[in-house]
């Protein structure tokens, strides 16, 4: 997928509906590729949604039928307590986490998508080159209610690599943008991603976008569901694909 551009601003070329964004289908694919390297992982979640994470943690440490190898992790619990200390703490948090490792698995809740931090962490693992991949968990039983929700939006369609008017490959995000403080009036707009300005590489698993154009993370970095697609058994072949994707 890719987003033309139209009188000096970045319109999308599929539908999103901000009232009602979570009715979209998945795009899993089970290769049933079996982890042949030992692989770290940064999770990247909403800290919300940590009693359901801590399902997909605890299944990253336990040995599996598809891996005999060790597994280590780092995760948005480095710095949920370095919030208090600025911006600045955390970016520091989560880039010292990313460089860890050889891929960022965003863990999707209900409100993942429109999370600061995510998007930055998501942001890193393209930065540094790592590999990508998203995993919906609202599939698995809430600890209190004991029963699953709605899928929430994969946060990986409002980030984007495109170039700028100087041809400079940048990072983009769909964000909401008040046009009139008076009346209320919104739009959904594709602008420079504010987090990080600099220049970025393009992933392996995207293609190259012309000038004017912006490739989603989506269309390339695949999804999962963690309940229905078997992530207990088959999350280490994911993070393992994800890796092999960005040459890692």
């Amino acid at each position: 997928m890719r987003v033309d551009v139209g009188a000096g601003k970045f319109v999308i070329m599929s539908v999103f509906d901000p009232n009602n964004p979570f009715g979209r289908g998945l795009a899993a694919s089970m290769l049933g590729i079996q982890p042949t390297t030992k692989r770290k992982v940064y999770f990247a979640f909403h800290y919300d949604d940590v009693m359901r994470v801590n399902n997909v943690r605890n299944s990253w440490k336990i040995d599996h039928p598809d891996s005999l190898l060790n597994r280590s992790f780092y995760d948005s619990s480095l710095w949920e307590s370095a919030k208090t200390q600025g911006d600045d703490a955390v970016k520091k948090l989560i880039r010292e986490g990313v460089e860890q490792t050889s891929v960022v698995c965003v863990l999707v809740g209900t409100y993942t998508w429109s999370r600061q931090w995510v998007k930055y962490e998501i942001a890193r693992s393209i930065i540094d080159g790592r590999g990508l991949l998203a995993v919906h968990i609202n599939g698995l039983n809430h600890h209190e209610r004991r029963t699953p929700d709605a899928l929430g939006y994969n946060p990986l369609l409002l980030l984007g690599v495109g170039r700028n008017q100087s041809g400079q490959l940048i990072l983009f995000e769909r964000r909401e943008v008040i046009l009139n403080a008076l009346s209320g009036q919104r739009e959904w707009q594709w602008l420079p991603y504010e987090d990080y300005t600099l220049a970025v590489p393009l992933p392996r698993y995207l293609a190259e976008p012309d000038r004017g154009y912006i490739r989603l993370l989506s269309g390339g970095a695949t999804e999962y569901n963690f309940a229905t697609d078997n992530g207990h058994k088959n999350l280490g072949s994911w993070v393992d694909q994800a890796a092999q994707a960005v040459g890692r």
